[in-house]
C-alpha cells in the first residue's frame, strides 16, 4: 500500500509540472527558456530582448518668456514649430521638452539652448533601447496664420464715469498696470469703467499749473504709470516759472511714486515707452518752433538720477522738419521700444498753408525708421494713411485721411512682434481713432498719392466718435500677455472714454 501511495503522489506531481506551460514559468519572462534574471535553462547564456521602440511623441519649445507646442508628423519625421512674430526672437536660444519612447535616448539634448531659426531646422535622433534602433526627427518654424480682430468694449461720458473736465490739452490719461487706468484727476478705473480707487499723490509739491490735475500722462510696456506734476516755483536762478517733474507708479497705483525726472520750465506732449524700471525712453517738447525740436532722453538699468543729483539719461534732441508754431495745436513723438533705434512715430498738427491749401488743418503721422538716422538728416519720412475719405475737405478733411482739425495723440506699440500704433485725430464735429501696423504705406502713384488700400493693414479701420467736436483726443496702450490682449482707452477729453481690445486667433 506505501508503494502505491508514492506512485499516485508521483503521478500527480509530474502531471502538475507538465501542466505549467511557458509562460507561467518564472523562468520564463524574458525569453522562451530564460528565468527573470535572464539565465537560460541551457546554463544563462541567452541574451534579454530589448525595446526597438524609439517614437518622439511631443516636443514644447521654451522661446523667451513664451512656450510653444509642436506638432509631431510621425509619417515624415518632423516637427513643425507655428510662431507669432514676437516669438521669433526667443528661438534663436530655445529650449525644449520632449516626450520619447521608454529607455530611448535622445540627442542633442533638447534642454541645451538651440537656434531653431536657421535654414534646415534642428534635428533630434531618438535611439531604441537596442542601440540600434532610430528615427530622426527635424524641427522646423513656420510663422503662424493669424486673425487679429479690435472690439470696442465700451464708450462712457466723463458724467457717468466721474471724471473731472481735463485742463491740459495734452493726455489726461495712462494705465496703471494692466487692468486698470488712471485720469487726469486722480481717478482709477478698472476695465470695466468703474471707479475703483484713487490715484495716490502723496509727496508731490503741487498742481497749480493745470488747476489741480496732473499735465501729461502715459504708461510704459507694463502698465507702470508716469505722468507730469507742474507747479509754480523759483529757479535755480532765483526766477519765477513753471517746474515740471515726472513721477512714475513703480509699487502701483496706490502706493507713493517716485519722481524719475525733474525740469525748470513747463513740459508737454509727453510720451514713454520701454520698462520704467529698467531700460525706457521718456519724450517731451518745451516750445514751438520751425523746426521743433524734441528732448529725447533715453534711461538705462531702471536709474534715473546720478550720484551728484545729475539726470541719469542720455539727452538727444532731434529735429522735425515740421514746425511746431504754425498756428495748430502741437506735436508729439511716440517711440515703439526702449531702443531709439527701432523708430518712433510723430503726430503732427498741420496748418492746411504748411502743405499748400486753403481752408481747414488736419492731423498727420509720419514714421521715422530710428533715432540715429533722424539726428544725422537721413532718416526716411513715411506718412501714415488713415481712412476718413467721405465729405469734401472743407467738411471731412483730406490729405493723409485722419479729419480736418488739428487736434490729435499718438501711441506707438508693438503687438504680436509687429509695429502699430493708435491714431488719435479730430474733425469739426467729431474724433476719429484708428488702430493701424505702422510700416503700412504702398503708393500706386508718386504723382497722384494714391494708395492701394488692399496693402494697408488696419487693425480697427478709422472709427468716428460723434458728439465730439473739436476735442483734444488722446490714448494710453498696454499689453496683457496673460491674455495675448492689446487693451487701449480713448478719451475725447471732457466728453467720452472708450476701451477697445486687440485680440489675437491663430487659424
Amino acid at each position: 500500500m506505501k508503494a502505491s501511495r508514492f506512485f499516485f503522489a508521483a503521478l500527480a506531481i509530474i502531471g502538475a509540472i507538465a501542466s505549467c506551460g511557458p509562460e507561467e514559468q518564472p523562468g520564463n519572462n524574458n525569453g522562451e527558456n530564460g528565468n527573470e534574471n535572464g539565465n537560460g535553462g541551457n546554463g544563462g547564456n541567452t541574451e534579454v530582448q530589448k525595446s526597438t521602440e524609439c517614437r518622439l511623441t511631443a516636443f514644447t519649445a521654451h522661446a523667451g518668456d513664451f512656450t510653444i507646442e509642436g506638432f509631431v508628423d510621425q509619417t515624415d519625421k518632423t516637427i513643425e514649430l507655428s510662431y507669432m512674430p514676437n516669438q521669433l526672437a526667443g528661438l534663436k536660444a530655445a529650449t525644449a521638452e520632449v516626450v520619447i519612447s521608454e529607455k530611448a535616448t535622445i540627442s542633442p539634448d533638447p534642454a541645451v539652448a538651440a537656434d531653431y531659426t536657421g535654414e534646415g531646422g534642428v534635428t533630434f535622433t531618438v535611439t531604441a533601447e537596442d542601440g540600434k534602433t532610430s528615427n530622426e526627427y527635424t524641427v522646423y518654424i513656420a510663422a503662424a496664420e493669424v486673425s487679429v480682430k479690435v472690439v470696442k468694449q465700451w464708450n462712457k461720458t466723463y458724467g457717468q464715469m466721474g471724471v473731472a473736465a481735463t485742463t491740459s490739452n495734452m493726455c489726461g490719461l495712462g494705465f496703471v498696470d494692466r487692468e486698470h487706468f488712471a485720469t487726469s484727476d486722480f481717478n482709477v478705473y478698472d476695465l470695466t469703467g468703474a471707479k475703483v480707487g484713487t490715484l495716490n499723490v502723496e509727496g508731490i509739491p503741487g498742481f497749480d499749473v493745470y488747476s489741480g490735475q496732473l499735465g501729461a500722462m502715459s504708461n510704459d510696456e507694463n502698465g507702470v504709470l508716469v505722468a507730469f506734476a507742474e507747479y509754480n516755483g523759483t529757479y535755480k536762478d532765483g526766477s519765477n516759472g513753471a517746474i515740471t517733474e515726472a513721477y512714475a507708479w513703480l509699487d502701483g497705483w496706490n502706493a507713493k511714486p517716485t519722481k524719475i525726472y525733474s525740469f525748470e520750465y513747463g513740459c508737454n506732449y509727453m510720451s514713454v515707452s520701454g520698462d520704467v524700471k529698467g531700460d525706457f525712453i521718456l519724450t517731451f517738447r518745451t516750445g514751438a518752433a520751425n523746426p521743433q525740436m524734441h528732448h529725447v532722453i533715453v534711461f538705462k538699468g531702471g536709474v534715473y538720477y546720478n550720484a551728484d543729483g545729475s539726470c541719469a539719461g542720455t539727452w538727444h534732441g532731434p529735429f522735425i522738419a515740421h514746425p511746431g508754431n504754425d498756428g495748430c495745436w502741437g506735436q508729439l513723438l511716440s517711440f515703439f521700444t526702449a531702443n531709439p533705434e527701432d523708430g518712433f512715430i510723430c503726430w503732427d498738427s498741420l496748418a492746411a498753408a504748411e502743405y499748400g491749401e486753403t481752408g481747414n488743418a488736419s492731423s498727420a503721422f509720419y514714421y521715422y525708421d530710428s533715432l540715429s538716422a533722424v539726428e544725422l538728416g537721413a532718416a526716411e519720412e513715411v506718412p501714415l494713411y488713415g481712412q476718413v475719405t467721405w465729405g469734401n475737405w472743407d467738411s471731412e478733411g483730406r490729405l493723409y485721411q485722419y479729419g480736418n482739425f488739428s487736434t490729435g495723440h499718438v501711441r506707438a506699440f508693438v503687438y504680436n512682434g509687429e509695429k502699430c500704433i493708435v491714431a488719435c485725430s479730430g474733425s469739426w464735429p467729431c474724433n476719429w481713432i484708428t488702430i493701424q501696423k505702422a510700416e503700412n504705406l504702398v503708393e500706386d502713384d508718386p504723382e497722384t498719392d494714391e494708395v492701394d488700400e488692399s496693402l494697408v493693414n488696419y487693425l480697427l479701420p478709422t472709427d468716428r466718435i460723434d458728439d465730439a467736436a473739436q476735442c483734444y483726443p488722446c490714448c494710453a496702450y498696454v499689453y496683457d500677455p496673460a491674455t495675448g490682449t492689446g487693451h487701449v482707452v480713448y478719451a475725447a477729453q471732457s466728453l467720452y472714454v472708450l476701451a477697445y481690445d486687440i485680440t489675437t486667433t491663430v487659424l
